[in-house]
């Protein structure tokens, strides 16, 4: 280990360094508009894969480095399936009382402002659940 300069900061070796992940995901120097939902920034350009890894660490989502988590490919496959099986699975509709779907941020954090809240109609006859 010794002394590096990251983004022009001297940091000593053995400094503790912390990360703003939120703050990586909304940095105006990095992202075009970060306060918009644009998923598609996340797309490679030559394919339809998803990339949740991010070497210039422009976001952090299994952290990074020898650290980083080793499951992120298993952990990033189990949740897309899961997603993809829950919107195949069922119909999804708002409530009856709820008359447009709130998916803003909260400010303080990376839940959303508002519970979301949805109806999941299973998709298929009931007979087909059985055993």
């Amino acid at each position: 280990m010794s002394d590096t300069v990251v983004g022009n900061y001297f940091i000593p070796k053995g400094s503790h360094v912390v990360l703003s992940r939120q703050e990586l995901g909304r940095n105006p120097k990095v992202w075009n508009e970060p306060y918009k939902f644009k998923p598609e920034r996340h797309l490679k350009s030559d394919t339809d894969d998803v990339s949740l890894t991010e070497p210039n660490l422009k976001f952090i989502s299994f952290s990074t480095g020898r650290r980083g988590c080793p499951g992120v490919m298993l952990g990033t496959t189990m949740t897309v399936m899961l997603f993809a099986r829950l919107l195949h699975g069922f119909t999804w509709t708002a409530p009856p009382h709820v008359s447009s779907i709130n998916l803003s941020e909260s400010d303080d954090d990376i839940l959303l402002a508002e519970p979301l809240m949805a109806i999941a109609q299973p998709r298929l006859p009931a007979k087909l659940y059985q055993l």
